[in-house]
């Protein structure tokens, strides 16, 4: 039988090998160790990085206040990895490693216990096994005392991300997604969203690769392509390189080629498309059927803006599911969140590219009829609100559209008060244009100039002068294609108050015009008196006091036939203006008290608040200063009230000259500052004419 012996010294430490008798003596040294680098495995951070100063600033502000996890969120090609890779290169605080998972790699597999064994063996760790549990708790032990920083590119879950987070508080996981990772938060992530370029900073992406002086030379051509590429990094880069290849190409024919229409696929710029329409498509198919469908919907819509409101209209959605679905688009990055304003707490953008998008599945999915239905119901349903507003604040304007008990209240009204009614027309005055345009191209004809009648409140109180005239030009045009003379009439005067109040005397007096031709082929007394008012004050404004007299003298005469007081009120007022430009201020005042008299008698405080203003101001003309100060504060709150941006600017400005007259200077400094303010916000030409005054005290 044989036997196993050693005979002599022998020193052996780790691995013994013996074979049969073994004579002499035995030394064994240690196997040469492999040593491994820290693992640097981030991607180089892009050499066309633009701009991101803002979310570079944040990224760095929640690692010093002590994040561990940072969601960079946001639409395929929007920057999210470069921006991660940017920062993390320049950080010199993480040396035990940079590790970088694609958690949907095409090329590797990203189950978590795949990362976690690549990982591990980075480090110089064995794996043990391919069991999650035990991968991840060696995982977490080994990082507990290091500094390492994790990049987790394309997660689109939490909880796809979780097991992968290092277990010390000296690294960082930066995880990347198009979703929002709200559930992160439980994990104490902060979170940085990126969206679009700023036009200047896509501009200076293009012409890292077309040359500045390229870019600068066809300034409109390269913000075109700037748009088409939806100021989105990656389209950016993919124009970008395609003008590079070809330097001799005109920056106007590249950007023809991307705007072309959505079918025309004869350039190879639809590279530039596919790169945006491959990311929002892979975002679409995720969602489910109600979200896919409000977002096809929303891409109909002629609004610069949505909200839940808005969404439930379009939709025929419950409000709370709207706003819900809402909530769930801008999680998935289709929709960007705005700041709130008074009237609107939630409110979202949809960029370019998505809504182009969103329209392009709504004509593939959705058949004609659902498509008009969808902006049916939004103009019908702004008609309604904006309806229920002018009740509240102008009832006296409405009278052509409803009957006199008001319109049927909606399943949800979005103000309860005065103030609210006015805020709700102010936040949608950007939106109303489109939404003409949609009820000119429908030939809905009737929505579209009740819809400029219903926002009278907001010309007449605000003054946003421009939007006044588009508005009611189109709104002209509805009338006329409608067939209705009253609703012609009433464009026609309303419109022109607006374009006198902007200055376009010439323009006001050929709408007043039109408007006292009409009335008379329709013996329409009360609004011949209208056209008669309008063109006093177009003449007055003009310089020409007798002139004006003579209209308003009209305009009153027509107004006692038919017993429109209201009316005669209004004549009256300017009649008091007129005596004041003719140094009559004897004459203003029984003009001006009667016209307060018979306006608060029809209910119009505001419309009375104007008189009284004026009352007090020809009290100050006439010595009697006190009283007309009293008289004018008075007015000033009922017009504040009112929400009257040009009348609170005007009535400070009368105080101010007031307590300039008493010898208050600092008093009356207030009083212009404030007025100039308000007038900088319409009419910027009235602000430097009160600073001028300001200045001479």
């Amino acid at each position: 039988m044989t036997t196993n012996g050693i005979n002599g010294s022998a020193h052996v430490s780790g691995l013994a090998v013996q074979a049969r008798a073994v004579f002499g003596g035995i030394h064994h040294h240690h196997a040469l160790t492999v040593s491994y680098p820290a693992p640097r495995q981030i991607p180089p951070s892009p050499r066309h990085f633009t701009n991101r100063t803002q979310q570079l600033r944040a990224v760095e502000t929640a690692r010093t206040a002590g994040a561990t996890i940072v969601a960079i969120t946001g639409l395929a090609g929007a920057g999210k990895t470069g921006l991660a890779t940017h920062w993390l290169h320049s950080q010199g605080t993480y040396t035990d490693g940079h590790l970088y998972a694609d958690l949907h790699s095409p090329a590797a597999s990203t189950a978590p216990q795949a990362v976690l064994s690549r990982w591990l063996r980075a480090l110089g760790l064995p794996v043990p096994s391919d069991d999650l549990q035990e991968l991840v708790g060696l995982w977490r032990s080994a990082t507990a005392d290091l500094a390492v920083a994790l990049l987790l590119d394309n997660a689109t879950s939490a909880a796809e991300a979780r097991p992968l987070l290092p277990g010390g508080a000296s690294s960082l996981a930066v995880v990347t997604s198009r979703t929002a990772l709200g559930e992160l938060a439980a994990d104490g992530a902060a979170f940085i969203r990126v969206g679009s370029l700023a036009p200047a900073a896509s501009l200076q992406l293009l012409g890292r690769f077309a040359g500045t002086t390229r870019i600068a030379a066809a300034p409109e051509a390269a913000a075109a392509i700037a748009d088409a590429c939806a100021h989105l990094p990656l389209p950016l880069v993919l124009a970008g390189a395609r003008l590079a290849a070809r330097p001799q190409r005109p920056l106007r024919a590249a950007a023809d080629a991307l705007t072309a229409p959505a079918d025309t696929r004869a350039h190879p710029e639809d590279r530039v498309r596919m790169a945006i329409t491959t990311a929002l498509t892979a975002t679409y198919t995720s969602l489910d059927a109600d979200a896919q469908r409000l977002y096809r919907y929303l891409g109909l819509l002629p609004t610069e803006d949505i909200d839940p409101d808005l969404a439930a209209a379009a939709g025929a959605l419950p409000w709370a599911t709207a706003d819900w679905l809402l909530e769930v688009l801008a999680d998935e990055q289709l929709l960007e969140p705005l700041a709130a304003d008074a009237a609107r707490p939630v409110r979202y953008r949809m960029a370019a590219a998505a809504r182009e998008h969103a329209c392009a599945l709504a004509a593939e999915h959705d058949p004609e009829h659902e498509r008009t239905g969808v902006r049916r119901r939004l103009c019908e349903w702004m008609l309604l609100i904006a309806t229920h507003a002018q009740f509240r604040l102008t009832p006296a304007q409405a009278t052509l559209r409803r009957a006199s008990e008001g319109p049927p209240p909606p399943a949800r009204l979005p103000f309860t008060d005065d103030a609210g009614a006015l805020d709700w027309l102010d936040s949608h005055q950007h939106n109303l244009l489109g939404l003409l345009r949609a009820a000119e191209t429908a030939a809905w004809y009737d929505t579209a100039w009740k819809l400029v009648d219903a926002f009278w409140p907001l010309f007449q109180f605000r003054h946003p002068y421009t939007l006044w005239a588009d508005a009611h030009e189109m709104g002209l045009t509805a009338a006329r294609s409608a067939h209705d003379p009253a609703a012609q009439r009433q464009m026609l005067a309303s419109g022109a108050i607006g374009l006198a109040a902007a200055g376009r005397s010439h323009d006001a007096i050929d709408w007043y015009t039109g408007m006292l031709d009409a009335a008379r082929d329709c013996a329409d007394v009360r609004d011949e008196g209208q056209a008669h008012l309008g063109l006093g004050t177009c003449h007055l404004h003009a310089g020409r006091p007798h002139d004006a007299e003579e209209h308003l003298a009209q305009a009153i005469t027509r107004w006692e036939e038919c017993d429109y007081q209201r009316g005669v009120g209004l004549a009256l007022i300017m009649l008091g203006e007129t005596a004041l430009a003719t140094d009559a201020p004897l004459q203003a005042l029984p003009r001006l008290h009667r016209a307060r008299t018979l306006l608060l008698d029809a209910q119009e405080p505001y419309e009375a608040a104007r008189a009284l203003a004026l009352h007090g101001h020809t009290h100050v003309l006439l010595g009697r200063i006190a009283d007309g100060i009293t008289e004018m504060e008075a007015a000033l709150e009922t017009i504040t009230q009112a929400g009257s941006t040009l009348w609170q600017a005007r009535t400070l400005a009368l105080l101010a000259q007031a307590h300039q007259a008493t010898g208050a200077r600092e008093r009356a400094r207030l009083h212009y500052q404030r007025s100039a303010e308000l007038y900088h916000r319409i009419r910027p030409v009235g602000a430097d004419r009160i600073r001028r005054l300001t200045e001479e005290l």
